[in-house]
């Protein structure tokens, strides 16, 4: 399933794209997004109580269950490098194993072990 964003890097910007998995699963991407622009993409769940729908929707994967917010986690362009922003999740967002500080970027390397809540994800870039 490839997720078309709502705003496109400019050729400057499009460094590369990134590829998002389910850990454990097979090797087709769940999403593939360019590198963001200014904005970034929320990860998170939609919900019927409220009219908020994430850029990435993870409620098909059992999300609510699986302890994500419905703003979880962004990814986002910082000093022109893809990072990943906890946007101050209840159950936490783990990189590489390591808990991070809410609204604190941290950057993607090559391949990351991403954990949203129980979740467990593979970012990285594409090849």
């Amino acid at each position: 399933m490839v997720l078309t964003p709502k705003t496109l890097c400019t050729p400057e910007q499009a460094l590369e794209s990134l590829v998002i998995r389910l850990t454990n699963s097979d090797t087709r991407p769940m999403f593939q997004v360019d590198v963001p622009s200014e904005e970034g993409y929320v990860l998170g769940r939609s919900d019927e109580t409220s009219d908020f729908v994430p850029d990435i929707d993870l409620v098909i994967y059992g999300a609510r269950e699986k302890g994500i917010s419905r703003r979880h986690v962004a990814i986002v362009l910082f000093q022109s490098q893809p990072h990943l922003l906890d946007l101050g999740s209840v159950n936490g967002t783990f990189l590489n194993g390591k808990r991070l500080i809410a609204d604190v970027p941290y950057p993607l390397e090559e391949h990351n072990q991403v954990r949203l809540g129980t979740l467990h994800l593979t970012i990285s870039k594409a090849q």
